[in-house]
């Protein structure tokens, strides 16, 4: 698990080490309920102790983890009622996102997204994929110039990852329509189709998610 993490060794340090451990969180490398402690994180990124309490002090103010007394840390694990409600949240915002930035995304940003959809309906590695689909999202809901709104939705998804890393099991294509629609809702300026198309999406993500995690034991 730790041998998976990057050694980091450049001046930047507490933003690298922070950016290191979400990564690995946000992926499940560091999976959900998962424990480890903060010597070992250290060594596994070969930095002193201080960055880490530095960054891990940020991850639990975001309620990605859970720091205890014996230097050890948990990374959180969310029930299935708590990812449905952090699905209808972000439903609510991500389809706020898509429509202004059907009134407000600039050429370049559409051609950028064709070339991204591209790769995505090109791609047969499902980590891939699901990296792709969040640079796909995060370039739409950038180009609705609410940053505050960006930074809330970039929150809640870095919750919900682990959990469409390591238990969505499925084919990422069957989302390739509605990625489909939303670029063309984007392409026409139709706010409310893209909003459509969105909800499409985030919906069937949710169910899916929550279908596969009651398989598992004790689900």
């Amino acid at each position: 698990m730790l041998d998976q993490l990057n050694s980091v060794t450049h001046s930047t340090l507490e933003k690298k080490v922070y950016s290191e451990i979400l990564q690995a969180i946000v992926s499940g490398k560091l999976s959900p309920g998962s424990s480890v402690t903060i010597t070992e994180l250290a060594e596994g990124l070969n930095v002193s102790l201080m960055p880490v309490r530095t960054a891990l002090k940020a991850l639990e103010a975001k309620n990605l983890i859970h720091i205890q007394k014996n230097r050890r840390l948990t990374i959180r694990n969310l029930s299935i009622e708590d990812l449905k409600e952090l699905f209808e949240i972000r439903i609510k915002l991500e389809v706020a996102a898509a429509q202004e930035a059907a009134r407000h995304c600039p050429p370049e940003t559409l051609e950028s997204l064709g070339r991204t959809l591209g790769e995505m309906k090109a791609c047969q590695d499902r980590e891939l994929y699901l990296e792709k689909n969040l640079e796909f999202h995060r370039a739409i809901y950038q180009s609705a110039e609410k940053p505050i709104l960006c930074e809330i939705i970039d929150d809640l998804g870095h919750r919900i990852s682990p959990y469409m890393y390591l238990y969505l099991k499925i084919d990422v294509h069957t989302h390739d329509p509605f990625h489909e629609g939303l670029l063309a809702a984007l392409r026409e300026a139709n706010p409310q189709e893209a909003g459509r198309w969105l909800e499409c999406d985030l919906s069937s993500s949710a169910r899916e998610l929550a279908e596969r995690l009651q398989q598992r034991p004790g689900g």
